[in-house]
């Protein structure tokens, strides 16, 4: 009889324990979906709060994000650099070669162009200042090149209205060919 009343014990604490974990499981799943997955009501009539960032917020309001993407807009069209260039310059000496190197009308800054030779990444030519609409049309390197191509890189600077400030850079591969 004895035996019988300490199993029934046993079943009792088993039981207990076995209920006291299926409250402490419900209660962490309550909390996590509460916590990190549930979302908050909002009360009607009011608009939910606005994410924010550091910077720059997530509008509810079109006006201000339609101002905001012009604004974008704006400032990469000022960034923008039209480039107006012949990928291959011909020579009959291996140093003056004819070319089509331009700043165009559409860049708002001066500029000037630094050619290098890809295999050496020596400078073989500097150019002056170029304002917008000017080109150059022939230029001579400080180097004397064999009959063939060789493979060159274009430096594209434009430069702020204080000619001291580097606005922008492009780089491009040109070829110099000679015949």
């Amino acid at each position: 009889m004895e035996e019988k009343k300490q199993n029934k014990e046993r079943r009792v604490i088993i039981v207990l324990l076995l209920l006291i974990l299926l409250l402490l499981l419900a209660g962490g799943i309550f909390f996590l979906v509460k916590m990190l997955g549930g979302k908050e009501e909002t009360p009607q009539g009011e608009q939910p709060a606005v994410l924010g960032y550091e910077g720059s917020a997530v509008m509810a309001d079109p006006e201000t994000l339609q101002s905001m993407v012009d604004e974008m807009f704006a400032k990469a069209k000022e960034g923008q650099m039209v480039l107006e260039m012949a990928t291959e310059a011909y020579s009959e000496d291996g140093e003056t070669f004819v070319c089509n190197l331009a700043n165009a009308v559409e860049n708002s800054y001066d500029m000037y162009i630094v050619l290098y030779e890809n295999e050496t990444q020596d400078e073989l030519y500097r150019s002056g200042l170029i304002p917008t609409g000017a080109r150059i049309e022939t230029l001579t390197v400080n180097k004397q090149f064999s009959k063939g191509s060789h493979a060159c890189t274009v430096t594209f600077v434009q430069m702020e209205d204080d000619h001291a400030t580097e606005h922008a850079r492009v780089n491009v591969a040109v070829d110099l060919i000679v015949q």
